[in-house]
């Protein structure tokens, strides 16, 4: 066993606290750490046995020092001896341990190198402790360390560490620099650098484009991977690149590539390729940095794509620009499906002369060469599954650019073909001189959240147009002359600002054979924006609804529809329109309904020809703000089967108001209104109904048995159903006015009332009148003097003479409030059928009853005509009367 040496240093002597040596004192001698004793000593010779380890005695050349003395296999001992206040110890390692540990060192690493077997393992008490490290000759910091945390760090030698790599969360390491990688593997997936791998040099100058070609090829070569291009401007002279399936091309920020050949920038696939549908080059990625066009730069200002792609599955654009192109589009994806393009920016155009509707984004089908010149086949595939979120469409600022025509859309057809379940949302689109998105031959569309200001017009659904005879053919190209419907779109919480009046803030755009079908239009705000003609305008579109939307200061009219089938218009809000705030133009089964219109500048609600449109509880104030002679609620142009129920219009009365509340021209029939609160809301009254067949009954027909009895062709005073004889006694000589209500344009023939149960007796006088509601006039019979009228018995006598002269019938002017009289002057006075009579009140306006007394002839109504008198409010017979 190896005996390790101790004792005889200079330190090896006993003292007291005050310096004073110990001589010949025993000591005890223990195992390190553990306090075990050692009885087997033994002298320095390693063989003589010590009984008693004591210090030497005074005699001794060193008084109090301990002797050499050995012990077998205890590398580590104390000493221990009694002090004044108990037991005293000091450590001592064995003298040969220190040699013996550097001889293994050394044997096992050798200063010039070697091999080691096992691990090594690193023990410290300071995560920042280095455990560690690299020099090469003269440096003055260590290029590579290593801490006890496990963080490394590099440098170049000549200046502090710069490049840390650690953990910094659970399962996530970090990297402070720029991985600077020709071909790595991530997850399995192999990632190349052209930068380091083929030599780009990102500097502007030199031509990158084949060595970015290069690695997209070898990633085709490994059957999938990432190109990954670190920052630096990168020319690309010779184009187009092309990348294949399953590609993650990478641009890190600080990256640009810069066009500089007059070509498309990027295309996913050879030019003779021939896949069909969506098998083409797919699963790809395209993400980061900045695509230059360089639209404005001579010999670049052809029109020309920066990304175009075709025939292919499961694409992703994300966080990248793309600047200043000329005349076509930023991202062309053709016939192509399930494809992603968020949170990217379309910025600067410039138009090379004719495009003025390029859209930067354009979902295409596979048409033709001319269409998609990349590769063919041209089978006709659309696009479908297209996302659209979290971009910005808008200007560059580079001088000689404009922003985008139209942010997204597309501008051709194939019948039997549409693009279908495209979403676009929260976007925003700035300064775009047409649209910021028209759906061309699209179905299945969401147009949501998305921000709208300073563009020409917002949102565009549009079937194929039937003036250009290649978007109405057939796949095989035969011609049908016709257009297709469209259907499934929903507009939802955009927000429309400062529109410049290239079209509407949202058309539905329909033509006669390709109707916009399917449409819900919901909590939009159009805001400020009287440069545009309509805020919501609907052509030939069916099954719409238009609810909750905001529209203030269009120029023209709020909520616009031409030719629209079954629309709901409700709970909208429209503030000052230049024209109407909702209009209908020949419209069948629209409802108009809860809507508030304020400050129109003509009509709150118009209602253009068609059938079966209901006006119900809206609301409009100020209207015709703009000029006097318009109106609350105007129904003209043939409009029928009009329902106008519960509606309130009122005026403020500061300067140009609508001429009436309810307006109603001549050639509208069968319209049926009650209930509205018009009283307060015209210059020139509440109501100007003209129409033929009106009805103000608030029941439909099965309910109005009042109006089944009616016998066709007569209007009556009251219902015979609620008659009998009047008892009221009438005073001959006198001419009585009952209030009867005649629609406008009724032609009166002929005049009637019925007697009760008393005859005349002995008549002298007596005729019958019509009159309008001022108690002026318009017709008379004759007078029939001594002509006998017996009990029981209904009278009618022809018109004779009306305001026109002797003719035999008068025609009504107005709809509303008209009497007709009679005055007997006899012996006896008849009793007429009625409701009875009233013997005070009828005086009270508009009144009916007694007027002028004393009469014997019939009155002259022609020429300067005649009035009735004022109503005397003496007796008041509701009589039943009719005209036919």
């Amino acid at each position: 066993m190896t005996q390790y040496t101790y004792g005889g240093s200079p330190a090896d002597v006993l003292t007291t606290a005050t310096g004073d040596v110990v001589p010949d004192y025993p000591l005890i001698v223990r195992v390190a750490g553990t306090g075990e004793t050692i009885t087997a000593l033994f002298e320095a010779d390693g063989t003589t046995p010590i009984a008693q380890l004591r210090s030497n005695p005074a005699t001794s050349d060193q008084p109090g020092a301990i002797r050499p003395f050995k012990v077998e296999g205890v590398t580590q001992i104390e000493y221990e001896y009694n002090g004044m206040s108990g037991p005293v110890r000091w450590y001592e390692a064995g003298r040969e341990v220190a040699q013996e540990a550097f001889s293994k060192a050394n044997a096992a690493l050798p200063l010039s190198g070697g091999t080691m077997t096992g691990k090594i393992q690193n023990t410290a008490t300071d995560v920042n402790e280095v455990v560690d490290a690299s020099f090469i000759a003269g440096d003055t910091f260590d290029r590579y360390r290593r801490l006890a945390s496990g963080e490394e760090a590099y440098g170049p030698g000549n200046a502090a560490r710069e490049v840390r790599w650690f953990r910094s969360g659970s399962a996530t390491q970090r990297l402070t620099a720029t991985l600077d990688a020709d071909q790595v593997s991530l997850g399995g997936m192999r990632v190349y650098n052209p930068r380091v791998l083929f030599g780009a040099k990102g500097d502007g100058v030199a031509d990158d484009a084949p060595a970015i070609q290069a690695a997209l090829d070898a990633v085709q070569t490994a059957g999938g991977g990432q190109v990954l291009i670190p920052p630096g401007t990168y020319r690309l002279a010779t184009l187009p690149l092309r990348i294949w399936r399953k590609t993650r091309l990478t641009l890190m920020p600080g990256t640009v590539m810069q066009r500089a050949a007059d070509a498309t920038v990027i295309t996913n696939g050879a030019a003779g390729q021939d896949y069909g549908g969506y098998t083409g080059h797919g699963d790809l990625v395209i993400e980061g940095g900045v695509w230059d066009m360089r639209g404005t730069t001579s010999g670049l200002t052809a029109s020309r794509m920066c990304i175009s792609l075709g025939h292919a599955q499961n694409i992703l654009i994300r966080d990248t620009e793309v600047r200043d192109v000329p005349g076509y589009h930023a991202i062309e994806v053709n016939a192509c499906k399930d494809v992603r393009i968020l949170t990217s920016r379309f910025v600067g155009f410039v138009n090379p002369g004719g495009r003025d509707f390029s859209e930067a984004i354009q979902p295409d089908l596979a048409k033709g060469s001319a269409y998609f010149g990349a590769f063919g086949p041209y089978d006709h595939t659309p696009c479908e599954d297209l996302l659209v979120s979290g971009c910005y469409f808008g200007p560059s600022g580079t001088a000689g650019t404009q922003a985008w025509p139209r942010g997204i859309g597309s501008h051709s057809a194939t019948i039997t073909k549409w693009h279908r379940r495209v979403r676009v949302i929260g976007n925003t689109f700035e300064g775009c001189p047409q649209y910021a998105m028209t759906a061309y031959n699209y179905e299945d569309v969401t147009f949501e959240g998305n921000t709208v200001t300073g563009c020409g017009a917002g949102f565009r659904a549009q079937p194929p147009v039937t003036t250009d005879p290649n978007d109405t053919q057939l796949p095989d190209g035969t011609q049908t002359n016709a257009s297709q419907a469209v259907k499934n779109f929903a507009v939802v919480g955009n927000t429309f600002r400062a529109l410049t009046g290239n079209d509407d803030a949202v058309t539905l755009d329909g033509v006669p054979t390709g109707k916009v079908m399917n449409v819900t239009i919901v909590g939009n705000v159009i805001d400020g924006s009287g440069g545009i003609e309509n805020g919501v305008r609907l052509i030939h579109a069916q099954q719409v609804t238009v609810t909750g939307n905001t529209v203030r200061g269009a120029a023209g009219t709020g909520i616009s529809q031409d030719n629209v089938d079954g629309a709901t218009v409700t709970g909208n809000r429209i503030y000052a329109p230049g024209a109407s705030g909702v209009s209908c133009d020949t419209g069948t089964g629209v409802l108009i309904a809860n809507n508030t219109v304020r400050d129109a500048g003509t009509n709150g609600v118009h209602i253009l020809g068609g059938s079966e449109v209901q006006a119900m509880h809206n609301m409009i104030r100020s209207p015709s703000r703009s000029a006097s002679g318009n109106y609350g609620i105007r129904v003209s142009s043939t409009a029928d089967r009009i329902t106008i129920v519960g509606n309130t219009v009122r005026k403020n009365g500061s300067g140009n108001e609508a001429a009436y509340g309810l307006s109603v021209t001549n050639t509208c029939t069968n319209i049926r209104r009650w209930g509205n609160d018009i009283a307060d809301s015209g210059t020139s009254g509440p109501l100007d109904d003209q129409s033929v067949g009106s009805e103000i009954s608030p029941f439909d027909m099965q309910g109005n048995l009042e109006g089944l009895m009616r016998p066709a062709g007569r209007f009556e005073t009251t219902s015979r159903l609620r008659c009998g004889t009047t008892s009221a006694a009438l005073v001959s000589g006198t001419l009585y006015l009952v209030p009867i209500w005649l629609p406008r344009g009724t032609v009166v023939s002929n005049l009637a009332f019925t007697s009760g149960g008393t005859g005349a007796g002995t008549p002298t006088n007596w005729w019958f009148t019509l009159h309008d509601r001022d108690r002026k006039a318009l017709a008379r019979s004759t007078d029939q003097t001594t002509a006998a009228w017996a009990a029981n018995t209904t009278k009618t006598l022809a018109v004779a003479q009306t305001t026109a002269g002797n003719t035999s019938s008068y025609t009504t002017t107005y709809s509303g409030l008209h009497y007709l009289g009679f005055m007997i002057k006899a012996t006896t006075t008849p009793s007429l059928v009625g409701e009875g009579s009233v013997a005070t009140g009828g005086a009270d306006a508009p009144g009916f009853g007694d007027t002028n007394t004393g009469q014997s002839g019939p009155p002259t109504v022609s020429g300067a005509g005649f009035t009735a008198a004022a109503f005397g409010g003496n007796l008041g017979p509701l009589a039943y009367g009719y005209v036919s």
